[in-house]
């Protein structure tokens, strides 16, 4: 459990290293402010393509790295938290990280930002529920003891 937390902390330290520094790259080209017309627009594309990424990296998380019930999940709660916690000071010194970006940017960047901590809790906790794990060769779900298993998978608890 400790090495799966560690692995899943370090590909949330990635994705929110990602996210910066795209923004700290292309923010001047790729943000507009609100007041502008390709603002719905460009805000739609810039969330699809975080869709994307985070529904990626959660089934690579659910199916290549962690077969287990509830490892995306536990990926989108852990990387939420410390994209979230690492963001705070993002914002609190913008003026050194994200210094290209005048003030209508930067409220689009919030704006951006905010919504993607919201795919990111949503997202992979879809693609757990989506992900069906079979009786017969589901692989190495089924190689782990029935009682640590047990444990990981909240699906398999039985009231008495």
């Amino acid at each position: 459990m400790l090495r799966q937390m560690l692995i899943l902390s370090g590909l949330g330290i990635a994705m929110w290293a990602l996210g910066t520094l795209f923004f700290m790259l292309f923010g001047d080209w790729v943000l507009v402010a609100a007041e502008d017309r390709q603002f719905g627009a460009s805000l739609f594309l810039l969330e699809a393509l975080t869709a994307l990424v985070i529904l990626g990296v959660a089934l690579v998380v659910r199916l290549r790295l962690f077969r287990t019930p509830g490892s995306a999940t536990r990926f989108g709660y852990v990387g939420a938290l410390i994209g979230l916690l690492l963001n705070t000071f993002v914002l609190l010194y913008r003026d050194k990280v994200l210094y290209d970006l005048d003030q209508g940017q930067y409220h689009t960047f919030t704006v951006w930002m905010t919504l993607a901590y919201a795919l990111f809790l949503l997202l992979p906790a879809i693609a757990d529920r989506l992900i069906r794990t079979g009786s017969a060769g589901a692989g190495a779900a089924h190689d782990l003891p029935a009682d640590e298993y047990a444990e990981d998978d909240p699906a398999t608890y039985r009231p008495e």
